[in-house]
Order: structure tokens, then C-alpha cells, then sequence
């Protein structure tokens, strides 16, 4: 087990588990046929504009009843809480444009060869952002509800419901269904956006800036005018990051064991065993270079480095 995770984590540049097939990332998780699903792209493009209406009404403050003081608009961005968000826009929107060229593709409504390069740089940014997105999400709701929330100066209204439950919900349920892996050697991706966080907060600090509440420091927890306990805040924080990526990276795993035991073995009067494999292999990283469709260019993968 401990083999497998390290390899995992430092792959080989012979095999490495960072190239995936091109069309993990048209296709749902739970689909039986190789075809770019409409009901599938209409999920994807119902959860980009939720993340869209989300983010607009966090900006806005739409649906907001905490009191406010000058300047509060200027400094929405200070928030960790804010960057998951903006993440989880990002990444809906570029799923939402993938599987709908995907579909393109599909139906053979443009050339497929000519986007090969810029497809794959697509690609790579929407892993990336996916992610962090997911990871984060995770990470802003729990720590939220456990460390941050205040009753006498947090109000549980429609925002705060929206960017710290509604965002980890949507993620999560999307966690089930997509079609791509989470990766444990980008790991490094979601720990640098923590120690780049950790940064900003120090520069934020020394430069006089306070929250939307006027206070010195963005997150009680993590004070600056302390400055041993708030490294050490920011450490266990990398740390518990790494944590929830690893977690991400156990539901992937259990999302491809029930896909292979659920829709797999239930058709085994079905299915030949070369379709089983086929099946079998669409997501789970170990097993991606045993596939060899014909669907979607192939040869055509995404390489993550």
C-alpha cells in the first residue's frame, strides 16, 4: 500500500500517471456508452452558472445581513473562502465549454486535429483549477463552521450558506460523477496555493490592511501580532490541506470501485471481457495505458507536469 501511494506521489517519467486519455474529461464517471451525454453537458453547464450566480452574489453582496463598513466591496478578495469560490467558478465554466466541444467533436462539427495543442492546455488548466476547487472547497467549509464562524459577528444568511456549504455540496456531488482522476502528486498544487495564502496574509499584514470589519487581521485565527502561533496556524493548515487532498484522492478510488462492482460485474451476461476492461479502465489511473479506444483521437492525452 505504502508502494503504490509513493509511487503514486513520484512517478516514473516511463509510466507516469499524469498523462490521461483526452476524453476522461468529456465523459461522466457512471455512462455506459463512449458518446458525449447531453444530460451530462447539461449538468455542467447548470452547475457553471450556479457558481456564477454564487460568485456574482458574494461580490455583491446579494443576500447578505451582516453589517458593513467602508471599503468592504474593495476587499472581497482577501478571503480564502473567496479564492475556492473563484476557483469553483473557473473550473465549472471550463467543464461547461470542454464537453460542449467535446460534443462538437463527437458529431464531427469542426476538425479535431486542429485544436490538438490548444485543447490540451484547456485541459491542463481545467485539472488544475478542478482541484484546487475541490480540495479547497472542502477545506474553507469545514474550517469555516469549526474555527471561523462567530455567532455575535457571522450571520448564517444566504451568502454565507452559499460560500461556506452550498460550494462543497456541488463539489462533492460533482467528486461522484466526473469522469477524471484526482491525482496525489498534485498535491504540490493545492499546497502552494496554502503557502501562497499564508504569504499574502503576512504581506497583507504589514501593509496595514484589515478586513471587511475593520479589524487587523482577515481570520482571528490566523493574527500576525502573533507571530509563533499563526506559523504555526499556517503549518498544520498545509498540512491538513494535504490531508483533504489524500481524502479526494480515497472518494476518486471509491468512485471507480463502485463503478467496476455496480456497472461492471452487473452486466457480466452482457459485456465481453475486452468491453469489461475497457469499462473498467476509463478513470482508474493504474489501469489508463490498458485502454485504446478509438474515440476522441486516442493518442491524444493530457500531460500534466
Amino acid at each position: 500500500m505504502v508502494t503504490k501511494i509513493w509511487s503514486s506521489c513520484m512517478p516514473k517519467p516511463s509510466s507516469s500517471p499524469n498523462r490521461v486519455e483526452r476524453h476522461h474529461f468529456y465523459l461522466c464517471q457512471w455512462q455506459s456508452s463512449t458518446q458525449v451525454g447531453i444530460c451530462y453537458l447539461l449538468y455542467r453547464l447548470i452547475v457553471a452558472i450556479v457558481f456564477l450566480a454564487m460568485l456574482v452574489c458574494s461580490v455583491l453582496d446579494i443576500g447578505r445581513a451582516e453589517p458593513m463598513f467602508e471599503h468592504h466591496y474593495a476587499k472581497w478578495w482577501i478571503y480564502l473562502t473567496h479564492w475556492a469560490l473563484l476557483a469553483c467558478t473557473i473550473q465549472a465554466w471550463l467543464a461547461a465549454i470542454i464537453v460542449t466541444k467535446g460534443l462538437m467533436i463527437d458529431r464531427n462539427e469542426f476538425e479535431w486535429n486542429i485544436h490538438v495543442a490548444r485543447e490540451s492546455r484547456l485541459h491542463s488548466v481545467y485539472w488544475i483549477a478542478y482541484t484546487i476547487a475541490t480540495v479547497y472547497s472542502f477545506i474553507v467549509t469545514i474550517v469555516y463552521w469549526m474555527f471561523v464562524y462567530d455567532p455575535s459577528k457571522n450571520r448564517v444568511d444566504a451568502v454565507n450558506l452559499m460560500v461556506h456549504v452550498l460550494n462543497s455540496i456541488i463539489m462533492l456531488i460533482d467528486l461522484t460523477i466526473v469522469g477524471h482522476p484526482i491525482k496525489l502528486n498534485h498535491a504540490y498544487w493545492t499546497t502552494g496555493i496554502g503557502v501562497a495564502y499564508a504569504l499574502f496574509s503576512i504581506v497583507y499584514y504589514l501593509a496595514g490592511g484589515t478586513d471587511r470589519h475593520n479589524d487587523s487581521s482577515i481570520y482571528k485565527m490566523l493574527d500576525w501580532t502573533k507571530p509563533g502561533k499563526s506559523i504555526v496556524i499556517c503549518a498544520l493548515g498545509i498540512f491538513a490541506v494535504f490531508l483533504m487532498h489524500f481524502l479526494c484522492y480515497c472518494l476518486y478510488c471509491l468512485r471507480v470501485w463502485l463503478y467496476a462492482r455496480v456497472c461492471v460485474q452487473g452486466n457480466n451476461s452482457k459485456s465481453s471481457s475486452n468491453e469489461k476492461i475497457t469499462s473498467i479502465t476509463r478513470t482508474l489511473s493504474s489501469m489508463e495505458e490498458a485502454q485504446r479506444e478509438n474515440f476522441l483521437n486516442p493518442t491524444a492525452v493530457v500531460d500534466l507536469k
